[in-house]
């Protein structure tokens, strides 16, 4: 068993956004457009941000977050493993 993390191609998340069901999705996203596209909540999303996961795959402008879509799904094929945080 290989050891080495399959990552996703620039072209591979490109063909995913060109047709079919993700081509509804933007390049440029809302808070609640990147939760639709990953199914998980809104509130995530800002914890992500606010733990500096999504760091480079947004700007803040007043209060909206405009997030690249393609960014975001490279940060979490491609990027680096997130430590495992215990609940309470």
């Amino acid at each position: 068993m290989s050891t080495r993390k399959p990552t996703l191609s620039e072209a591979e998340i490109t063909q995913a956004f060109a047709e079919g069901s993700g081509a509804h999705f933007p390049p440029i996203l809302t808070v609640e457009q990147v939760a639709s596209l990953l199914q998980i909540s809104p509130k995530t999303v800002y914890e992500w941000i606010g733990k500096g996961r999504l760091d480079g795959a947004f700007r803040k402008r007043g209060k909206h977050h405009l997030i690249w879509r393609d960014r975001v799904i490279d940060i979490l094929f491609n990027g680096a493993e997130w430590p495992h945080e215990k609940r309470n």
